[in-house]
C-alpha cells in the first residue's frame, strides 16, 4: 500500500466523514472529487446543508488533491480557508465537491474548490466556491 493509499484510507475512515457519507470519487494529479450525502449529520435545523459542512469538506477535498502531489516525507496542514456560499442544498440532494491545486511551492499549497448540489432529478446547481491554503511541512515518522 502506498503512502497516499494509507492516508486516503485514514481520511475516509474518520468517524465524521463516515457519518456524513463521504465518498471519494477520484484523486489524482493535483485534483480530487468527493461527494457527501445530505443526512442528519450534514443538515442544519432548517433542513438545509450546514455551512460548516461545506468548509469541512472543501478542506478534505483540497487535502486529498494536494496529497497526490506530495513526496512521502511531506504533509499538508490548513492555514487558511475561504468559502462563498451561493445557495442552499436540501435533504435528498447529494453534494459533489471538486478541488484542484493551483500552486504548489516548497512551503505552501493553494487550492480552489467548488461544490455542486446534485438534485434527485439529475439537475445540478453550483452551491459554493472556496479556496484553501495549506502549509507544507515535514511529516513525522
Amino acid at each position: 500500500m502506498t503512502r497516499f493509499e494509507a492516508v486516503r484510507d485514514d481520511v475516509l475512515a474518520h468517524p465524521l466523514h463516515r457519518a456524513c457519507g463521504l465518498t471519494l470519487v477520484r484523486a489524482e494529479n493535483g485534483e480530487s472529487e468527493v461527494s457527501i450525502e445530505l443526512n442528519d449529520f450534514t443538515l442544519n435545523p432548517e433542513g438545509a446543508l450546514h455551512g460548516g459542512m461545506l468548509y469541512t469538506f472543501f478542506d478534505v477535498a483540497s487535502f486529498l488533491a494536494v496529497l497526490t502531489l506530495l513526496d512521502a516525507d511531506r504533509h499538508a496542514v490548513s492555514i487558511e480557508t475561504h468559502t462563498s456560499v451561493l445557495r442552499a442544498a436540501f435533504r435528498g440532494d447529494r453534494v459533489r465537491l471538486r478541488s484542484r491545486v493551483e500552486r504548489l511551492g516548497r512551503r505552501l499549497a493553494s487550492m480552489r474548490a467548488e461544490a455542486h448540489a446534485i438534485k434527485p432529478d439529475g439537475g445540478e446547481k453550483l452551491l459554493a466556491t472556496g479556496s484553501v491554503t495549506k502549509a507544507i511541512v515535514e511529516r513525522d515518522a
